[in-house]
């Protein structure tokens, strides 16, 4: 096409005159005019100079103006403005130019006049259809990029026109053949898609829905716009990926992780909801605090990845002992929404993980108390079988709370207090137990928050107390040491148990300063003591948080250099626990403590896992035996044999052993005869002050069966 301001038209005619004047009124019109004679010389005039329009005269000689206008289209597409001169109007006339590709034709004589009018109107006609095609190409280039599936949709639901093609959305359709909607989508979704076309149509505006594709587990969304009051635009777009990382973020915000299990979140949700229910219903509903008994340890000793896996095994127990009639919970579908004013749930969310070792179970609409009870029973069963991981069995015990809406709580946040107080109280009890809340158990939750206060300002002030066991060797009777333990005077409840303080000290993370005072203090007494002229030894226990948390080997090393303690003299009691630790870090500790000349010992030795390779595999000197197997050894032959057991084998390794809770005579006696290296007990002497514990050194034990040769060496020093 011609790229100057002035139209180019190429006038086609064998009649000179009819030539002349046409180009004079374009001419005059403000057109550039190019003549031929012929069709066949308008053809090659327009490939050396393409026109903006074309007047062919129909009757020529070579080639006639119809076949010169059929090539040119062939040539150059429907846009082309050309117009044909015939010498008659007659019909046969008009539809073989307009058969030949013509775009308007007039008859001869021309009216010169108006000719001008008539090619600029098929020239601007012209330009517009080749811009509508442009931008129709446009369009439809851009329909085809969306992603999106589009139809046209009448008011009856008939698909009238699929305008993008879209196939892997949902059906393409034939505009010559109008489809349903139940053609391209599930019955149920074209039945709402019915809904909402009508609320489209009625309100005038865009209506959305979602749905499940018939074919694959994808998520379709649609959007019907209203075209007009009898048509909508029906946009379908494929939201698999955003359903599912809606459903991940949901999942992250509602479940547990690790176990899969509903979180705090979503059970405070459930809870708050079952007891809207139970309030309308005028029923009960119950809440089972439930807490694994020293899982921490587990955690500590042998990784967050045990732990993690010991977690699950817990949650998939707990969900198998509880019945689905007992509302187990389970993970909702995704497209399910967490409506929280909905008064019911597709699926019930009544187990959850509240975080660390605690789960929680909620029980509503049945007699909850009874029913409570008799499913804690249940948990304690499931959990009763020991667990398996990497060749290794754990025991787990659960602690169980169980507080009542509306008796024990009328909020959610007081019913899980309450339950948890419960819960406390159980292991309270000595773990592994089931209590239900009483209100007298407020007193005791305050009273137990007010001890931990209270430790941790003693152990700041340092008011804590040592206290020294007497060891004895049983062949002679001597005393050949002492253990440190640790003992607290408060200013007004007295003496506190350490079996209520020592727990305490160790969920609250205070065992941490506290071990590092019982170091340092006993490592001041014994330099005393030594000085003193007595010849015994000061045995110290280590709990697990200090290895894992602090340099014990560091902290030991630096309290016999300060006062001066000869390090054969020092003895610190280890449990399995710290060797289940990370035995790298284990190993280099022991090789440092007896590097310097310090004994290592295995406190209550036949509890726990008892694994017989760390006898081989770190450098104990001593085992001590468990105060549950003295306790009844003499009268159970099972204890008896054990003892025996463990003595027989310490002697076969190089090992000393000290039994501990010796009490009575036959007890000490027994133990003897098999060749029990040391004891302790309240037979010999109860854990005494320094001052008191200095004097029995001197004077000897009076139910050691023997002079003490200690307190002969001691006089002799003094």
């Amino acid at each position: 096409m011609s790229t100057e301001l002035e139209p180019l038209v190429l006038i086609a005619d064998d009649d000179p005159t009819t030539r002349l004047l046409a180009e004079e009124v374009l001419k005059g019109s403000g057109f550039r005019v190019c003549l031929a004679a012929d069709g066949r010389e308008a053809l090659e005039k327009f490939r050396q100079a393409p026109a903006d329009a074309v007047l062919l005269d129909g009757q020529m000689p070579v080639m006639d103006g119809f076949e010169a206008c059929r090539a040119l289209r062939e040539s150059e597409g429907k846009s082309l403005p050309i117009v044909m001169m015939t010498s008659t109007d007659d019909g046969e006339r008009v539809q073989a130019a307009y058969a030949a590709g013509s775009s308007d034709f007039i008859t001869k004589p021309v009216q010169w006049l108006t000719l001008p009018q008539r090619i600029r109107h098929c020239i601007e006609a012209s330009r517009t259809t080749r811009a509508l095609e442009a931008n129709q190409v446009r369009v439809q280039t851009l329909l085809t990029a969306m992603p999106d599936a589009l139809y046209l949709i009448d008011h009856r639901g008939m698909l009238l026109e699929h305008l993008n093609r879209r196939e892997d959305v949902l059906p393409t359709i034939s505009s010559a053949a109008p489809r349903s909607l139940e053609d391209v989508m599930p019955e149920s979704a074209a039945r709402t898609a019915r809904e909402r076309l009508r609320e489209a149509l009625r309100a005038g505006q865009a209506r959305d829905f979602e749905f499940r594709a018939s074919k694959g587990n994808r998520v379709l969304e649609a959007r019907l716009v209203p075209e007009t009051d009898q048509q909508v635009i029906m946009i379908v777009r494929d939201v698999t990926q955003r359903h599912e990382s809606e459903q991940q973020i949901r999942r992250l915000a509602y479940f547990d992780p690790v176990t899969e299990l509903p979180n705090r979140q979503l059970f405070v949700r459930e809870l708050r909801r079952a007891m809207r229910n139970t309030k309308r219903s005028n029923s009960s509903a119950a809440v089972l605090y439930i807490d694994l008994d020293r899982f921490k340890r587990i955690n500590d000793t042998l990784g967050h990845s045990v732990g993690d896996a010991l977690l699950r095994s817990v949650a998939r127990r707990l969900e198998a002992c509880l019945r689905p009639m007992d509302f187990i919970a389970v993970q909702h579908d995704p497209i399910d929404e967490l409506d929280e004013d909905s008064s019911t749930s597709r699926h019930p969310r009544q187990l959850a993980r509240l975080g660390g070792d605690e789960f929680v179970v909620l029980l509503h609409e049945l007699d909850v108390r009874e029913k409570a009870g008799l499913i804690a029973t249940r948990v304690r069963k499931a959990l009763a079988e020991p667990f398996t991981y990497q060749n290794r069995q754990f025991v787990v015990t659960p602690s169980i709370g169980i507080a009542t809406y509306p008796e024990d709580g009328q909020d959610v946040e007081t019913l899980l207090r309450r339950a948890d107080t419960a819960m406390y109280q159980a292991k309270s009890a000595g773990r592994n137990a089931v209590r239900f809340y009483e209100k007298t158990m407020d007193a005791s939750a305050l009273d137990r928050l007010e001890l931990e206060e209270e430790l941790r300002a003693a152990v700041e002030a340092g008011t804590l107390q040592l206290h020294y066991q007497p060891k004895i060797r049983m062949a002679s009777g001597e005393i050949t040491g002492v253990e440190a333990l640790l003992r607290w005077q408060h200013p007004t409840r007295g003496w506190i148990s350490p079996g209520q303080f020592i727990p305490l000290a160790e969920e609250t993370g205070l065992i941490v300063p506290l071990g590092q005072w019982v170091i340092e203090q006993s490592c001041k007494q014994l330099s005393e003591w030594q000085r003193a002229g007595f010849d015994i030894g000061m045995a110290i226990n280590v709990s697990v948080e200090q290895v894992s948390r602090t340099d014990v080997a560091d902290i030991v090393l630096k309290a016999i250099w300060e006062h001066g303690v000869r390090p054969q003299g020092l003895e610190l009691e280890i449990t399995e626990s710290i060797l289940m630790q990370d035995a790298e870090k284990v190993q280099s500790m022991f090789k440092r403590l007896k590097e310097s000349g310090i004994q290592l010992s295995m406190d209550d030795f036949g509890t726990g896992y008892s694994s017989l390779s760390y006898l081989q595999r770190y450098p104990l000197d001593a085992l001590k035996i468990d105060r549950s197997f003295v306790l009844d050894l003499h009268e159970s032959s099972d204890s008896a044999a054990i003892c025996s057991a463990i003595i027989a084998m310490a002697g076969r390794l190089g090992l000393r052993v000290i039994a501990e809770g010796i009490e009575l005579e036959e007890q000490r006696d027994f133990l003897a005869s098999v060749g029990c290296d040391e004891g302790q007990g309240f037979l010999f002497a109860r854990p005494l002050p320094a001052e008191e514990c200095e004097q029995l050194l001197r004077d000897g034990v009076p139910n050691g069966r023997s002079t003490s040769t200690v307190a002969a060496q001691a006089t002799q020093a003094s």
